[in-house]
């Protein structure tokens, strides 16, 4: 056979090499392990599935925020840019059926993919009903005409899993250390006798806290007045005030060598005192929490 023929013949097979299929990176479970793992504390609920060779996805809930769901891919996995997202039904549903989601953009890196509590709520309604979540993005490594990747998050082991998850969020705490650490509490004009339901109920849920975090250790409880009346006598209103708050504290079990009290009658405002409404915000007994990192971990005292 001659060279021009051999030349002919490769012309003619080029094209056939370029024509081979391409086919996609799948990154998903087997079938029969599902890997799904529910978390659980008073201060954080999780819930994730494992995918071999990419990483794993999360749905977190913290104490006080709303949930969200991530990808955590190790290595990177994606190009950054904007990726498909849909529920399919897996092959042993009778009918197929299929979701798309609203497409969502993707970062290249560790956390490719987040998004907030609407989105978390959508993808789980679609596991519960027992569908499969498909995400498509081109590979980072790979030109833009290569095959795609595509995590597969299968349904398998995830209900029971979910059950637990959402056992956890019915035990959250209300709210967490940092939007609870400086509490204030408002007062009427004048002197009282005890603090009303608003106020205790602030400090039972600051208290509650304290219950589960075994580094809060110091009160700091700081009185304050508004302008109207003699200086004197507001000081001394503003002394009632902190001791109220420090006899509630100290009768529900806070040890009285954790609380520092200071009172300071109209001295330091936050609002002005010529309308009744910054009036009310002067009126106030700031309650400020502190953790302490290196302490010896002793039981808060339970007192009725």
């Amino acid at each position: 056979m001659s060279a021009h023929l051999y030349r002919n013949i490769a012309v003619l097979l080029l094209p056939l090499l370029w024509l081979q299929p391409v086919f996609a990176t799948d990154y998903t479970n087997a079938i029969n392990n599902g890997q799904w793992q529910a978390h659980s504390s008073v201060f954080e609920c999780s819930l994730e599935q494992k995918v071999p060779y990419f990483g794993k996805v999360v749905f977190e809930t913290h104490a006080g925020r709303n949930s969200c769901v991530y990808l955590q891919s190790r290595p990177h996995r994606f190009r950054a840019g904007e990726a498909r997202f849909l529920a399919r039904s897996p092959v042993w549903m009778e009918e197929p059926q299929v979701f798309e989601f609203d497409k969502v953009a993707l970062k290249q890196g560790l956390r490719p993919f987040w998004k907030g509590s609407d989105y978390a709520e959508k993808m789980l309604a679609q596991l519960q009903s027992g569908m499969e979540l498909e995400l498509e993005k081109d590979q980072w490594f790979e030109p833009k005409q290569s095959a795609p990747s595509r995590v597969i998050l299968t349904p398998v082991g995830f209900r029971s899993e979910y059950r637990q998850y959402l056992r956890c969020l019915g035990g959250l705490l209300p709210a967490n250390f940092d939007q609870m650490k400086r509490t204030p509490l408002y007062f009427p004009p004048g002197e009282i006798e005890e603090l009303d339901s608003k106020m205790t109920s602030k400090l039972d849920r600051m208290l509650k806290l304290v219950k589960h975090d075994a580094k809060i250790r110091l009160f700091y409880i700081d009185g304050h007045s508004d302008a109207m009346g003699d200086r004197a006598d507001n000081l001394e209103l503003s002394k009632k005030r902190a001791e109220l708050v420090q006899q509630y504290l100290t009768r529900r079990g806070v040890p009285e060598d954790w609380i520092t009290m200071r009172w300071h009658g109209e001295r330091y405002p936050v609002a002005s005192n010529d309308s009744k409404a910054g009036q009310g915000k002067n009126r106030r007994v700031t309650v400020r929490m502190e953790r302490v990192e290196e302490i010896e971990v002793l039981p808060l005292a339970s007192n009725p």
